[in-house]
């Protein structure tokens, strides 16, 4: 009779033990006890009455409600299982990232990034999966990005859709046109307005060997003031020829600097002689259409390990789909190897060239630097018709989902100078990868160039840039 009855006690208590389960809301798995448990517990005290208050306590823990893990905890557990390829059991494998970060040209800031790995045929496992991505940046400089991409892969990797498009808003500088004007570090204060947006679509004609189409829009609005720094050394100059001492600070030193012609204060406002001199305007629209051909054999396209990755594009920008006072044209070519060195390591190699013909909007010629390529240098301080980039990048995991790269690259800028060889530039550095999806990494990298203008104040120290950003940079 008492086996009888604490036999039923424990089921009574077992019973209230997965109500207040129910209660809390908790239905994972881990926090019920499994039948075999129970049973074998029951039976357990059954078999040994003469253990019954130790039986009890092991009963009362069942009943107990299950605490739920702490905010840490599932942050932890949520990034642990994040690289986890799940595109074959979800419509859409979501994933977030937010984080602090801090740019030279931008200052410090507050990102996140939004990704997504999806499959549109979940029972296809020859194709790759696609994906999508949305990032945001807003800093202290009052830099603000939001950009999205995204890249459908589908009929066994033979059809692909691409799209990307991007709004930003940039208090930057303009440096001018040429290698020359961006050497001479001559900056003018510009705070430009710039939306894009592009679409892509290829088909397979022979294996990996692809040909598309493309088109894209683009809008950059512009405001900028004069300095006056030509009417402020003047007026320098004639106080100092009526007696007044040269002034202290920034702009004394730049009235020596003049003085010893090592500064010329017409060059200080790059952007507004531009405008003055070649009569473009501030505020400019352009639209393409283009056709490309490309070779493809990486094995993920976002992160290759191996694999080759050919494209050459022709685009055109006629006045009359709505372009700003011109027609010209684009081409660019695009040469990415990738090769598996030992356990870990990857070496990846970048060529890039492009070229324009004809005179497009000051917003459209060529520019180096930037996230991807040329690292170290702010983007757009050397612009041109003509660009040639490379760089060699070694990328190694060093533990389970973490990672590092080094590379080392350089480029050339020219077209409306001509092309020397000793206006190469050099771009160094090294970076941290953490692998917060499967195969998408969040990058951090910090770039160094070629030294400035030793002339002038602001431009002495070595070219430089902290990127926070995801995915590689090729």
């Amino acid at each position: 009779m008492k086996k009888t009855c604490f036999l039923l006690l424990t089921v009574l208590l077992t019973t209230a033990a997965l109500r207040a389960s129910a209660q809390n809301k908790d239905t994972s798995k881990e926090n019920f006890p499994s039948t075999e448990t129970t049973l074998s517990q029951i039976g357990q005290a059954e078999a040994h009455p003469n253990a019954r208050h130790v039986r009890m306590a092991d009963t009362s823990a069942l009943a107990a409600p299950v605490k739920r893990p702490g905010l840490i905890r599932r942050i932890i557990d949520y990034y642990s299982r994040s690289n986890v390829d799940r595109t074959f059991e979800k419509k859409i494998d979501w994933s977030i990232a937010p984080g602090p970060n801090y740019s030279s040209d931008v200052g410090f800031g507050i990102g996140f990034l939004l990704a997504g790995l999806y499959r549109l045929d979940r029972t296809d496992s020859v194709t790759a999966p696609s994906n999508i991505s949305i990032y945001g940046n807003f800093t202290t400089e009052k830099f603000v990005l939001l950009r999205f991409s995204g890249d459908n892969i589908y009929n066994h990797n033979k059809q692909r859709l691409s799209y990307s498009g991007a709004f930003v808003y940039f208090p930057g500088a303009f440096y001018g046109v040429g290698y020359n004007a961006g050497k001479e570090g001559y900056a003018q204060d510009l705070t430009t307005t710039m939306g894009a947006f592009r679409i892509s679509y290829c088909t397979s004609l022979v294996g990996r060997f692809y040909i598309g189409v493309s088109g894209g829009i683009d809008y950059s609005g512009a405001k900028y003031k004069n300095s006056g720094m030509a009417d402020r050394m003047n007026g320098i100059q004639a106080d100092v020829e009526s007696g007044k001492p040269v002034p202290g600070g920034k702009m004394g030193e730049l009235y020596n600097l003049w003085q010893e012609g090592r500064y010329d204060p017409a060059k200080q406002d790059p952007f507004s002689n531009y405008i003055a001199t070649t009569g473009d305007k501030p505020n400019a629209f352009n639209a393409n259409v283009g056709l490309f051909a490309q070779y493809d054999t990486r094995d993920v396209t976002f992160n290759a390990s191996k694999g080759i990755f050919i494209k050459a594009e022709a685009k055109w920008y006629p006045e009359w789909l709505g372009n700003t006072r011109r027609t010209f044209g684009r081409f660019t070519l695009t040469f990415d190897f990738y090769q598996k060195l030992w356990k870990g390591a990857v070496l990846a190699c970048d060529l890039y060239a492009d070229a324009t013909a004809g005179t497009p909007s000051w917003h459209m010629y060529a520019k180096m630097g930037g996230m991807e390529r040329m690292r170290s240098y702010y983007e757009g301080r050397y612009r041109d018709k003509k660009l040639v980039e490379t760089q060699i990048e070694l990328r190694q995991k060093i533990y389970r989902r973490h990672g590092i790269v080094g590379w080392i690259g350089g480029g050339q800028v020219w077209g409306t100078e001509k092309f020397r060889w000793g206006n190469t530039l050099c771009s160094f550095g090294c970076g941290y990868r953490f692998e917060f999806k499967n195969r998408m990494n969040i990058r951090l990298d910090y770039g160094w160039g070629n030294f400035g203008n030793q002339n002038l104040p602001w431009d002495r120290k070595r070219s430089s840039a902290f990127l926070f950003t995801a995915s590689e940079a090729f």
